[in-house]
């Protein structure tokens, strides 16, 4: 049966040090899917390696059953594989709507298949993350809130088939994630994957269908928010010494 992404036995050594051990696990086309874990958990080392930007020890990365662990970031964007990063990384002397635009230089082929000229798809996406009143402001002075709406339409323009977020959340207000919220769901309804890492984790148990929970660079569980919840491992992961089952 063909797979549309997942890790198997994905091992990261730096040195001595091992920061992946026996990571494996599979998503779906149309999930949403939380990856959480406590610092150091090894998350961020994770995503580095499906998306590219290391390379993994060793085990296999596959997206849409073709062994892509060799793959460079530009190549998986190429393929539909995106991801955005927690700090926004924006070209900050570029408007916003340009910001967006270079997205779409990736995948041409797919950009004709929309049927729509690069301004229309652009300004779809810019209608969709709430920013089409700023879209002839300069990236760079955009506040924070509006930076983190950006990231996620940016990587929207090489019209990604999975779409990994490196901390959606971070440094928003209550309403800002419900706003951010809103527009991840709406991305899942319209049949794009997501995985999502992120340590505001009452707010992404509001979101995701499924949970997958790292400690010290090992998977210690995977499954529905409600049973994560209630895992005695991953309670014990997160609250330590302060962890004692009449507590769970």
């Amino acid at each position: 049966m063909a797979q549309f992404f997942a890790v198997k036995s994905i091992y990261k050594n730096f040195g001595k040090l091992a920061a992946l051990s026996d990571i494996s696990f599979s998503v779906n086309q149309g999930e949403l899917v939380g990856l959480i874990g406590p610092n150091g958990a090894g998350k961020t080392t994770l995503f580095n390696v499906i998306t590219g930007f290391y390379r993994a020890t060793s085990g296999q990365v596959l997206f849409k059953d073709k062994d892509v662990s060799q793959a460079r970031p530009n190549e998986l964007a190429e393929m539909g594989m995106v991801r955005t990063f927690q700090i926004p990384r924006p070209f900050k002397e570029l408007t916003v709507q340009d910001n967006v635009a270079v997205g779409t230089l990736f995948n041409p082929e797919r950009m004709h298949k929309t049927h729509l000229s690069p301004e229309e798809f652009v300004g779809k996406i810019l209608e969709g993350v709430k920013l089409s009143p700023y879209k002839d402001q300069l990236a760079g002075n955009l506040g924070y809130g509006n930076l983190k709406l950006l990231e996620v339409g940016r990587a929207q323009g090489p019209l990604p088939e999975l779409l990994l977020l490196d901390e959606p959340f971070a440094g928003l207000s209550l309403n800002e994630i419900e706003s951010i919220s809103e527009i991840l769901r709406g991305l899942t309804a319209k049949g794009l994957t997501l995985v999502i890492v992120e340590h505001k984790l009452r707010e992404l148990m509001k979101l995701v269908k499924r949970v997958i929970v790292l400690h010290y660079g090992k998977k210690i569980a995977d499954g529905n928010p409600e049973e994560i919840s209630r895992d005695e491992q991953v309670l014990k992961a997160y609250l330590g010494r302060r962890w004692s089952k009449p507590n769970a």
